[in-house]
């Protein structure tokens, strides 16, 4: 799997109700580094999974659906323009971010990914 496909492998298991959590146990390598630039940042699965339970529990998002605007890779680096809609128990979206990200890919896995937005979308 290119890192291309690596990268919309991972976002696209986020969709199933809790299937991030899954995702991120597959996909990300045991030292890769998850930041959300300004808010979080942490290094491993358990880690990146604690802060978005976390996030979770002030926004009951279950699930994510991703409308992928813009991809592109050079050699293991792929940026993404995205929209993220973080979606409710119910399947409504309840609250959508437009969003860059960064995922750096080494070995099929994720070893970094950074998101930049404004986080005042989140009422940061």
């Amino acid at each position: 799997m290119s890192p291309t496909e690596t990268v919309q492998s991972f976002l696209k298991a986020w969709e199933p109700a809790n299937g991030w959590k899954t995702a991120i146990r597959d996909y990300f390598t045991a030292d890769c580094v998850y930041e959300n630039v300004g808010l979080t940042n942490t290094t491993g699965p358990a880690a990146s999974i604690a802060v978005l339970e976390a996030m979770a529990k002030q926004l009951p998002f279950v699930s994510l659906k991703v409308d992928m605007l813009g991809i592109a890779a050079q050699g293991n680096t792929v940026m993404t323009e995205r929209v993220d809609h973080l979606l409710g128990a119910d399947g409504k979206a309840l609250v959508s971010i437009r969003l860059m990200g960064v995922f750096e890919v080494q070995g099929g896995k994720i070893k970094a990914w950074r998101d930049y937005f404004d986080s005042r979308a989140v009422g940061g």
